[in-house]
């Protein structure tokens, strides 16, 4: 199996920072500055794609509101999207990712423990 490697936005290191969540994506800018999205639809469409996972990570079968996995135990906290792209936010502090966590489920999306 090929693992993407995925594109990591440290949250909070120059210019990266979440602009919104929306019930389609996640705006932010990079670390440049530069303007990006994350396609939630595109997420939960390569989730539904991805059959070998559905038994590995827990998720239930069938799922088409999954979009993300987030590892909260490591030493930078992250949320890994399931777009082409895998983009990865990582955080210097728990909040921030518990907080995109949280922003995520209002837009009635959800996030699985994975990492």
């Amino acid at each position: 199996m090929n693992q993407i490697v995925p594109e990591i936005i440290r949250i909070g290191v120059g210019n990266a920072r979440i602009k919104c969540v929306t019930p389609q994506r996640v705006e932010y800018f990079d670390e440049a500055g530069q303007e990006c999205f994350v396609d939630l639809t595109e997420c939960a469409r390569n989730r539904v794609q991805d059959v070998e996972s559905w038994r590995e990570d827990g998720a239930r079968k069938g799922d088409f509101r999954l979009v993300a996995k987030c590892g909260f135990l490591d030493d930078s906290p992250c949320i890994e999207f399931m777009n082409n792209r895998r983009t990865r936010f990582e955080f210097g502090l728990l909040e921030g990712a518990q907080v995109l966590k949280s922003l995520l489920a209002r837009a009635r999306w959800r996030v699985i423990s994975a990492f």
